[in-house]
């Protein structure tokens, strides 16, 4: 049976991108999906912008909320599909066809399913894939290489998906995606690329106190000789390896 995908947006003022992605995640090419709306009880028309969308939207709230983790674990909650998948504000897929791609006719479907994610500049002109290489097989120790996988580019299914660690301000979207590694029995990796990602982000727009945590969640699953040798490959590859790869 084609499995229901729940699509988690979490915004807050920031009417204009919302509008855009709502706009592509309703024209996508897939008749099992719901959508989910988590606003920060946004002040601007950010909420003109849902009502406008509700008809299409199966769940929404604007409410106050403790960060984007806490928004996060709130569309966790209200989901009710088989997986889900974070497209926030200003995210956008790939293509209106992306969800038939991954998600093909199957008897046994994978727990986690991954892809590509192709970056874009702030007027939407398409950089190139990520540099970093996505595993040809997803594991745990994947994550010794940073964030081997986009967040907007990776399904895992909600049986598995634990809730957003909000002790963490920064990296909380790592050691989630680590930890569904952890209870999951099977990964895939999708030939298709999944979403549009703008550069920049919440992570990057803190660098350092980012950095920091990183460093500590890092610890925390691989230990700290592993963790070192780590980061010292990271400061390598970002003086020798810039820019973006070309899709094949």
């Amino acid at each position: 049976m084609t499995p229901k995908i729940s699509i988690i947006t979490v915004v807050r003022n920031n009417a204009e991108s919302l509008k855009e992605t709502l706009k592509a995640l309703i024209s996508l090419n897939y008749a099992y999906k719901e959508l989910i709306v988590i606003d920060g009880n946004s002040t601007d028309d950010t909420p003109s912008i849902i009502a406008e969308f509700a008809h299409n939207i199966s769940y929404w709230i604007s409410e106050p909320d403790k960060g984007i983790y806490d928004a996060m674990n709130k569309g966790l909650r209200a989901a009710t599909g088989e997986y889900v998948w974070f497209m926030n504000a200003g995210d956008l897929p790939y293509s209106d066809d992306v969800l038939n791609q991954v998600f093909y006719p199957s008897e046994n479907y994978a727990d986690i399913y991954y892809g590509e994610a192709m970056i874009v500049s702030a007027e939407g002109r398409e950089l190139g894939l990520r540099r970093k290489r996505i595993p040809r097989k997803l594991t745990q120790k994947s994550f010794l290489r940073g964030m081997t996988i986009c967040h907007q580019s990776i399904f895992i299914k909600r049986s598995i998906a634990p809730m957003y660690n909000l002790d963490l301000r920064y990296v909380s979207d790592i050691e989630w995606v680590i930890e569904s590694i952890k209870g999951s029995g099977s990964t895939s990796k999708s030939s298709a690329i999944i979403c549009k990602f703008s550069e920049g982000g919440f992570s990057s727009a803190n660098k350092w106190a980012s950095l920091k945590e990183r460093f500590n969640v890092m610890r925390k699953h691989y230990g700290l000789t592993r963790t070192l040798w780590a980061h010292a490959k990271f400061t390598t590859q970002a003086v020798f390896k810039r820019g973006y790869r070309k899709a094949k």
